[in-house]
């Protein structure tokens, strides 16, 4: 799982406010640290298949997008695949 619990780990390009969902700036990946981690993998024969677990670990989003949260009390996106 790259996401498990309530915290968004990696970076990304498309979304870069994702992270700040991170349990901490210690707690994240940045993409060069994911190709190591491929690499390494590739080396030795294994193939890395990231899981997203959406819908249920997307409160961890409202930290980098509030807008997406209907309040400040209410910390679950209504609607995550929008």
């Amino acid at each position: 799982h790259v996401s498990d619990e309530q915290s968004f780990p990696l970076q990304s390009k498309t979304f870069p406010r994702l992270w700040d969902g991170a349990y901490s700036p210690q707690e994240r990946y940045t993409q060069e640290d994911v190709a190591d981690v491929v690499a390494y993998a590739a080396a030795r024969g294994i193939r890395v298949l990231p899981e997203f677990d959406m819908p249920g670990h997307a409160a961890s989003w409202c930290a980098g997008y509030p807008e997406i949260c209907p309040s400040a009390q209410c910390k679950q996106p209504l609607n995550v695949a929008a």
